[in-house]
């Protein structure tokens, strides 16, 4: 992958082993330092090189990002390139810098919190960008393929729901119909009650599987174990646990899926009569939910997926409240924005993700369907995990 480096002159000793990092990966980087001789033309030698670059990786400093700084006459080139950053700009924050003073295109996408080993976080992160590339372009590919063959063949879809409207995934999930309309979400106290308006999309039956997680890391090489991993774990219907918001979407886009919004999530375990639980209106208890338990070991709490068909929602979803807590796709904000009442999707940047659905060792007023929980994008809890959702068409 041709790879961008953007940063402010007085951050090279953190810009240099990210350079070497990403060569090593075998990236191709346009590294100032490496690439512009002295008394070479600077700027369409700069425009050039992001012109061909297919990800610009900036580091985002309280130098790099002051007025008239030529990092962002770079971050400009790049925003006329691309219209949305999404997959073509890694913002790396290396220091501490109020959201307010970093451009709103790079809040548009994650900002990768760079805490620990900077080089390796960034390394690790892009080389989730170019299998993500990759897949991309495969998938391209491969439905170019497709076409030929439904035109050859006559065929209407890949996937073919049963008479419910369900669908068997390529990863072996069960994608659940839930219809559009108008959805009750909220209750006044943990977020305002409001009405809503969904289109009609899919949710996973169940949270994705350890067996399921196991298939992504070998097929993708996936730099992150989740936390508290074992081999062991690779054949068993247990909820995936300890992984990250960016784990969680990784994986939901290599199965051809995204994560669901709040507003779905919610609309899936609330149904049409805004009920307090996915089952109605009864205090959860053992035989509803995987809830307020200790464990010495996480998995030890979890149960198997599916376990408590006497929880399910209304359409016939499975564990939408304990067992795992699951990420969702949105900022979380404390505030709502009432007028976001077609198909909300959250803020447009934030600091944490939004968590529903509470996990194996929360009580049961931590179950409620309304109840919302946030976390960095980073953090990978002992009790979180996730499952996906698509849209249907």
């Amino acid at each position: 992958m041709k790879i961008f480096l953007s940063y402010a002159s007085e951050d090279r000793a953190v810009a240099e082993p990210i350079n070497l990092a990403l060569l090593a990966q075998g990236h191709d980087v346009f590294f100032d330092r490496d690439d512009l001789a002295p008394g070479a033309e600077y700027d369409n030698r700069v425009r050039r090189a992001i012109a061909r670059a297919h990800l610009l990786v900036f580091l985002v400093s309280a130098k790099s990002v002051q007025p008239q700084r030529y990092t962002l006459s770079e971050l400009g080139f790049a925003q006329r390139r691309w219209k949305h950053p999404d997959g073509r700009v890694l913002p790396v924050l290396i220091e501490p810098v109020a959201l307010a003073q970093v451009p709103a295109y790079l809040r548009s996408v994650t900002l990768l919190d760079a805490q620990g080993n900077v080089t390796a976080e960034v390394a690790d992160a892009v080389h989730r960008l170019a299998v993500r590339r990759t897949r991309r372009i495969r998938r391209r590919v491969l439905a170019g393929a497709v076409a030929l063959v439904l035109l050859g063949s006559g065929a209407q879809r890949l996937l073919r729901p049963d008479a419910t409207g369900e669908v068997r995934h390529a990863d072996g999930s069960i994608g659940v119909p839930i219809a559009q309309g108008r959805y009750t979400l909220g209750d006044d106290e943990y977020a305002p009650m409001r009405e809503v308006s969904l289109g009609a999309f899919r949710i996973d039956r169940h949270e994705i599987t350890t067996a399921q997680y196991a298939k992504f890391l070998q097929a993708t090489g996936h730099a992150h174990q989740p936390e508290y991993w074992s081999e062991s774990l690779a054949a068993q219907p247990l909820p995936v646990i300890g992984v990250s918001w960016h784990d969680a979407r990784a994986y939901c886009a290599w199965a051809g899926r995204r994560l669901p919004t709040e507003a779905e999530w919610e609309a899936a375990a609330r149904g049409r009569d805004a009920r307090r639980y996915p089952w109605g209106g009864d205090e959860p208890d053992a035989r509803r939910a995987r809830l307020a338990r200790s464990a010495d070991e996480p998995y030890q709490g979890v149960a198997a997926v599916g376990s408590h068909p006497a929880g399910a929602s209304p359409a016939g979803v499975h564990d939408l409240a304990g067992n795992a807590a699951e990420w969702v796709a949105d900022w979380y904000a404390e505030g709502i924005d009432p007028a976001a009442s077609r198909n909300p999707t959250g803020p447009a940047a934030g600091t944490d993700r939004i968590i529903r659905g509470g996990g194996y060792y929360d009580a049961a007023d931590r179950l409620l369907g309304t109840r919302r929980f946030h976390a960095s994008p980073s953090h990978r809890g002992e009790d979180i995990g996730f499952r996906c959702a698509a849209d249907m068409r």
